[in-house]
């Protein structure tokens, strides 16, 4: 009496266990007549059609007439026999049936057939066929090397330490495996980067042919008062059967944690008639180029004129009424194009200062290390009016005149040529300021590449 008590049952105890089960309605057949149908509706559950596996002992299981014997052979040879035995209580339908530690034997292709016989001898019409693959072989997986990082020795607890060190927010790791793979990915912990493209290699003559694949990986969670970090990764190839092989590397993050603010103006709008406006709709932007180290767009600064309205509860408090604040990606013309963002409304409350150099830090900083979106780190920012006259952005007009302010009436950016707008641009080489972190984009599931 082990795992299956009904296998070891002497016929007799096992006729009478199943006319208690006749009783309590449980089968379908009349025990107690001459029964010549044979079984049917049987079905071998685990392991699945088509599965492959890397376990070379495991338990076939199913689901067949109570009382009924299954006879289990793998690629012809006989591996164990059971007896299936009631459901659980409530569970109804037919029995359930397991043929313990079943040796598959060496690797490579499985047929698993089984036989069905109820208890009058009467055999199931056909054999219950399962092709699956045994296969314990793990794919073979190299590291190559890391796009956007250089080899640096990095002190870690006073010894001299060889490792990979990126000041960016993003690198993509390379790799290259056989054909049996299904999976390629980074991991750390429990977080995973998932390849996102492959290229088959064809190998010499004589030689296999092998697959490069890209990881792309973003940085774990830096901050200003913490701007570096050493994390060790894991390149992983995986098959089918859930082989694995690895190889180890690691990664110093080392950003500098520093923001500067980038304008092209001098602060000073001379009188209260330099300003500028618009109606509902219309924008105002300034093309910007961030230094080389910075990577994020994370704030914006905007001289915003007194509006001359007067708050009726408080005359102390601003009246500036809520804007939209976007950053562009260049278009061809080098006119602001596509938005890199969704429309930040700062001081959605009405508390804008006025008469006054007033910052702002996006709710998410905006990524400008694609050098396709942003040529060279050049960007637009600027605003979009929701209300007539409000805000009133203030302009410099002393020379010289940089040409970078442009203004969206509707239809068309035109070049404000008297004067630049008193715009600026915040940005850093992390995603945040202060105590925020930016965290890694992971992948949460495994996502099969290939066929």
């Amino acid at each position: 009496m082990t795992r299956h008590l009904g296998r070891w049952l002497p016929p007799l105890m096992l006729l009478a266990l199943f006319a208690g089960l006749l009783l309590s309605g449980g089968c379908a057949k009349d025990l107690m007549e001459a029964d010549e149908e044979p079984p049917t509706g049987s079905r071998i559950t685990n392991p699945p059609d088509g599965v492959a596996l890397n376990s070379q002992i495991i338990d076939i299981r199913g689901r067949a007439e109570v009382g009924a014997t299954i006879e289990v052979d793998v690629n012809g040879e006989s591996k164990g026999s059971a007896v299936a035995y009631p459901p659980a209580p409530g569970e109804g339908g037919l029995g359930r049936f397991t043929v313990p530690d079943v040796n598959l034997g060496e690797e490579g292709a499985k047929e698993i057939r089984a036989t069905v016989t109820d208890l009058y001898g009467n055999r199931a019409d056909q054999d219950l066929v399962v092709n699956m693959v045994f296969d314990a072989t793990p794919p073979i997986v190299f590291f190559d090397d890391i796009i956007d990082a250089q080899i640096d020795t990095v002190d870690v607890g006073g010894v001299p330490t060889v490792m990979w060190t990126t000041g960016l927010p993003a690198v993509t790791a390379l790799g290259r495996t056989d054909t049996t793979y299904s999976l390629a990915r980074v991991r750390y912990g429990i977080n995973q980067f998932v390849a996102d493209r492959d290229s088959l290699i064809s190998g010499a003559p004589g030689e296999p042919d092998t697959v490069k694949f890209w990881v792309p990986m973003t940085s774990p969670p830096l901050t200003t008062t913490n701007p570096d970090s050493i994390v060790t990764y894991y390149m992983e190839s995986m098959d089918e059967a859930g082989n694995r092989s690895s190889e180890r590397f690691q990664i110093n993050w080392a950003a500098a944690g520093r923001e500067t603010t980038i304008s092209y103006e001098d602060g000073d709008y001379g009188y209260i008639g330099n300003s500028v406006s618009g109606q509902q709709g219309m924008k105002l932007a300034v093309m910007f180029q961030a230094p080389p180290w910075a990577n994020f767009i994370i704030g914006m600064g905007i001289f915003n004129m007194n509006d001359g309205i007067v708050n009726d509860e408080n005359p102390q408090a601003p009246t500036t009424d809520p804007f939209l604040a976007f950053v562009w990606k260049p278009n061809e013309e080098m006119r602001p194009g596509v938005t890199a963002n969704t429309g930040y409304t700062p001081f959605a409350d009405n508390t804008c200062p006025e008469d006054s150099l007033v910052t702002f830090y996006f709710a998410n900083a905006i990524n400008i290390t694609s050098n396709d979106d942003f040529p060279d780190k050049q960007f637009f920012a600027g605003i979009e009016f929701l209300n007539r006259n409000s805000p009133i952005i203030g302009i410099d007009v002393d020379e010289p005149i940089d040409s970078r302010s442009f203004r969206w009436d509707w239809s068309s950016w035109e070049m404000a040529t008297t004067s630049d707008y008193i715009i600026r641009a915040i940005v850093s080489d992390l995603q945040s300021t202060g105590e925020k972190a930016r965290t890694a984009t992971v992948t949460p599931t495994i996502v099969r590449l290939r066929e």
